[in-house]
């Protein structure tokens, strides 16, 4: 069983990867339909990443973000994969996977969450919805 300070974690740092995912592909898009619906969601996780950063911080507790090399290998990851292809449809296939590795997190570790704190559980259900539904955008591009 995880607590209230890792469920919280998982959902800044998937917040967190999910901001530094739309952001590294905005670069490179050329369709203004896409880049409407990513700055809508980025505004999502942006809300995610800053209401789990307040909880965290009301309990005194370190706030830990997603890992540097995490983010460099990320982030050199998807400029190789751009320069190859940075068609919408490409674009939208790579942040599929992205939220797809986020709700396969966050799912396991709801499943693993001890439920103590319901304003937790309420916003680790949120950001699983937030990937769901951005994996349902994303398709409407491929």
């Amino acid at each position: 069983m995880i607590d209230d300070v890792e469920m919280l974690t998982c959902v800044l740092q998937n917040a967190e990867m999910g901001c530094r995912g739309i952001t590294s592909v905005r670069k490179k898009l050329r369709d203004s339909r896409v880049d409407g619906v990513l700055c809508e969601q980025l505004i999502k996780y942006g809300k995610l990443y800053h209401c789990a950063n307040n909880m965290l911080k009301n309990r005194g507790a370190e706030i830990r973000r997603v890992n540097g090399m995490t983010k460099a290998m990320t982030y050199y990851a998807t400029q190789r994969d751009l320069q190859r292809d940075p068609s919408s449809s490409h674009i939208a296939e790579m942040l599929i996977k992205g939220s797809t590795m986020g709700v396969n997190k966050m799912s396991r570790r709801i499943r693993e969450y001890d439920g103590s704190d319901a304003h937790v559980k309420k916003l680790a259900e949120k950001m699983l919805d937030t990937e769901e539904e951005s994996i349902k955008e994303m398709k409407a591009f491929l």
